[in-house]
């Protein structure tokens, strides 16, 4: 089956589903990662594996969605996509998601010409399916919609692959700033 053909197959689902399950490495890498300049700018500290695993999850919104879905993914395609070969991986991936649920991005905002932030958390939920597939559901904080969805103007847009050989979350970050000069 060629890629056109799946990427048909995939959309189909997804169009009858209103959720998107990934299931092929080759269109994980050709997925767009796009996001506001606002919380690019946002003040927050990921690991790697949780700055690329929101990245995967932001590069699943579809440009027309005008709400967030529920954006499944299976832990084996998690770990093609990112090249990861731990025999512990289902047990690094409960810690991962478990860990971004408690951190806080402070985005810088302008309202009424006043500066104000917002405090708030990047993932609303993870439902992680224990026994069978191993697919993680996630879902985002709805405060998130101005900064990730309908995005117009003063955004960022990347290939998903050209982060997946930065080997630092650091670097990663510094390459989307560097993204919001374009």
């Amino acid at each position: 089956m060629n890629d056109e053909r799946r990427i048909v197959l995939i959309l189909n689902s997804y169009l009858k589903s209103n959720e998107l399950y990934i299931v092929n490495k080759t269109l994980l890498m050709n997925q767009l990662v796009k996001k506001s300049h606002e919380l690019v700018m946002g003040k927050f500290s990921f690991s790697l594996l949780e700055l690329r695993l929101f990245s995967l999850i932001v590069s699943m919104i579809d440009d027309r969605d005008e709400d967030f879905k529920t954006y499944k993914i299976a832990v084996k395609d998690i770990m093609k996509t990112f090249n990861l070969k731990s025999k512990t991986i289902y047990a690094e991936i409960q810690q991962v998601t478990t860990s971004m649920l408690k951190k806080i991005i402070v985005i810088p905002v302008q309202e009424d010409g006043i500066q104000k932030e917002i405090k708030s958390t990047l993932m609303s939920s993870f439902k992680y399916e224990v026994s069978g597939r191993g697919v993680i559901e996630a879902t985002f904080n709805p405060i998130l919609k101005p900064y990730l969805l309908q995005l117009k103007s003063k955004f960022l847009l990347y290939n998903l692959s050209n982060i997946l050989q930065i080997g630092s979350a650091t670097s990663i970050r510094i390459f989307e700033l560097l993204k919001t000069f374009e």
